[in-house]
């Protein structure tokens, strides 16, 4: 154990905030117990846990970052009956580490300009709330950013202040993407669907038809994994996909290497049985980039083709549903958009209400959640399909144009690229120094961030957590490269080549 893991432990003013939080454990046992034993017995573990994370501050942001990306607080509170009170309390484990940061060891609080972004977009967003038609209803949204989006960066540039931790966060978020995705596999291979598996490993009840015989057609079922929506858990697994796959290439030990190869295909393949087309597209385009970037070779490339034919052979579903992107491409005298399938008619259509409603609402769009309240009129000056139900705009791009404005989407898109800018000035930068790791890492949230830009093409702002997560871990990457943390880990011996 380092110096700085055991300076918690042995700080004076950490004995009182110890003693004190076994206090209110204790109390807190007490009052629940007078409820329900069972309820009383939860609680003391949990109190147990929470004690020990004083002794070991850093494990809390590891467990808050599986938490996260698994979706364990809203699976228990769903499926397992949990109280909302304690699913929701889960990710305040990470004000342990920041205590232990901020108060213990007396570093400063960290801001950078992603965050000051972060803070003019959500002054868009009051704007925005401010003069749309019922401001009661932005709220949700505008909670959800406080709580999901800014509350989260701040807290895990603050307390993500080690390389080590960094990979220890990346290892957990592909163990959880792993065990998620066996758990669709073994969905898959097993027939068992309707199967939720402790709410882990959801299935659409959206299908579609993968062949027809003389019995009649033959459907798929689409995993969700532990969201219950079948696009964004495609989304979130392809972001783990270069982080894993970077996360082995750093790794100096075989064994660690192989390991990390295996989480990352159990990721790969949960993901794909989704059977979603943008992620489909934002998986080639991963390829293209790394082949631009030299990352992948020509015989490396034929090894991923055999690998996806391989795949292909496997679940032939996936053949059909990124074969259905051809309709978009069809000519004006087979009936364009007219001649495909309803998913892609209904997306169409509510990209380009978003831009209608954009254009009559430039600056500040119609206000944050606001859209599926303006789609029921709009889709009838489009024409192509009617829709009669509140629904988004199915592009992250259009989406926030038309709840935005002009002014938010500015903003997250300068969000993105100048995160996407520091990634790879951290990756140029570690590279001349020859730390492999820290340059991989640099280049796997690059690659992470780019795969949800692409599939944010087909996919509205939602389940921002995730988007956040990604966001806050890779401005901790780029910040390494400052030079007081250079002094900090070189005096940990954390940084190694």
């Amino acid at each position: 154990m380092s110096q700085s893991e055991t300076t918690f432990s042995r700080s004076p003013l950490s004995k009182y905030i110890f003693m004190a939080t076994v206090l209110v454990a204790v109390v807190f046992v007490g009052i629940v117990g007078t409820l329900s034993p069972f309820i009383a017995i939860g609680a003391a573990v949990a109190c147990v846990v929470f004690v020990l994370l004083f002794k070991q501050p850093n494990l809390a942001v590891i467990i808050v970052s599986f938490i996260i990306y698994t979706n364990t607080a809203v699976v228990l509170m769903k499926y397992q009956n949990v109280p909302p009170v304690a699913a929701y309390a889960l990710p305040l484990l990470l004000v342990i580490p920041f205590v232990w940061q901020i108060i213990v060891k007396k570093n400063k609080i960290k801001t950078d300009i992603v965050f000051v972004l972060m803070l003019v977009f959500f002054a868009v967003l009051l704007l925005g709330s401010a003069f749309s038609k019922d401001i009661n209803s932005t709220m949700p949204d505008l909670l959800n950013y406080v709580s999901e989006g800014l509350m989260l960066y701040f807290m895990l540039i603050n307390t993500v202040r080690t390389p080590k931790l960094l990979r220890q966060i990346v290892w957990a978020m592909l163990i959880g993407g792993a065990l998620i995705g066996a758990l669709s596999l073994y969905q898959q291979l097993t027939g068992t669907l309707d199967n939720n598996y402790w709410g882990f490993a959801q299935a659409s009840g959206d299908t579609f038809i993968t062949s027809e015989t003389l019995q009649g057609n033959v459907t798929q079922m689409r995993a969700a994994g532990p969201i219950g929506e079948k696009n964004r858990y495609a989304q979130i697994m392809l972001m783990l996909v270069p982080l894993g796959l970077f996360l082995a290439w750093g790794e100096t030990s075989q064994r660690l290497r192989l390991v990390a190869y295996i989480l990352m295909g159990l990721v790969l393949v949960g993901g794909s049985l989704a059977f979603s087309r943008g992620a489909q597209v934002g998986f080639l385009m991963l390829i293209a980039v790394m082949s631009f970037m030299r990352y992948i070779k020509v015989h490396q490339l034929l090894i991923i083709l055999m690998g996806l034919l391989f795949l292909l052979w496997a679940f032939p579903q996936n053949t059909v549903r990124f074969g259905s992107l051809g309709a978009i491409f069809a000519s004006q005298e087979e009936g364009g958009l007219r001649s495909a399938d309803g998913s892609i008619q209904g997306r169409a259509t509510e990209m380009l209400a978003a831009t209608l409603v954009f254009l009559d609402h430039p600056f500040l769009g119609v206000g944050p959640g606001m859209f599926d309240r303006e789609l029921v009129e709009y889709s009838k000056l489009v024409g192509l399909r009617n829709i009669i139900t509140a629904r988004r705009a199915h592009s992250l791009y259009l989406g926030v144009a038309a709840e935005n404005g002009l002014f938010g989407l500015l903003t997250l898109l300068a969000i993105l690229f100048y995160t996407l800018y520091r990634l790879a000035q951290s990756r140029r930068y570690w590279m001349g120094r020859n730390n492999l790791r820290l340059a991989n890492l640099s280049t796997g949230f690059f690659l992470a961030i780019i795969g949800y830009m692409v599939t944010g093409i087909f996919l509205h702002f939602a389940y921002i957590r995730y988007f956040w997560l990604i966001i806050a871990l890779a401005s901790v990457t780029s910040h390494f490269n400052e030079e007081n943390i250079m002094v900090e880990e070189q005096t940990t011996g954390e940084i190694r080549s």
